[in-house]
């Protein structure tokens, strides 16, 4: 029971630090961005508040949810027209579609929102304690199997 415990643990912690790496390398190399919501202007598809993975690509098409630097704010809307190199985006809660934009002016797709990002950010200092607690837990009762059956002369 002990070592299949660990076994699980060890995946887990595995695969929660290689997910961490490969958003680091993304991020490093500039392909990947978290930014977080602050308004309600994509109500019901991305809620104020909620985290959202962005992803760098050459070419947007009408339907896709962008995030795009106007001035010194970020916005993410929903690209409605294409008119050269230039795009209309609006947020799905609002009634009025935003200015044309330069498509050198969006900074990614969103490929990834709220759930699991949003409980991985804002829990994420917890959600390391207690991988780290648990893996460490398992070491310890691994570790002690052995010296148990050594002191029964079970070795």
């Amino acid at each position: 029971m002990a070592k299949a415990l660990k076994i699980i643990f060890n995946i887990i912690l595995i695969a929660f630090i290689a997910v961490l790496a490969l958003y680091f390398v993304l991020r490093f190399t500039g392909r990947a961005q978290i930014y977080r919501t602050e308004t309600g202007s994509m109500e019901t598809d991305i809620h104020a508040g909620d985290y959202v993975l962005i992803f760098d690509k050459k070419n947007y098409e009408i339907g896709d949810i962008v995030t795009y630097k106007r001035g010194k704010y970020y916005i993410t809307h929903r690209i409605i027209k294409k008119k050269g190199d230039k795009v209309i985006t609006k947020g799905d809660a609002n009634n009025t579609e935003d200015k044309a934009t330069s498509v050198k002016n969006i900074v990614g797709k969103v490929i990834y929102r709220g759930g699991a990002l949003n409980i991985l950010i804002d829990y994420k200092y917890i959600i390391a304690s207690i991988l780290l607690g648990l893996y460490l837990l398992s070491c310890y009762i691994n570790d002690r199997k052995p010296k148990e059956a050594e002191s029964e002369g079970k070795c």
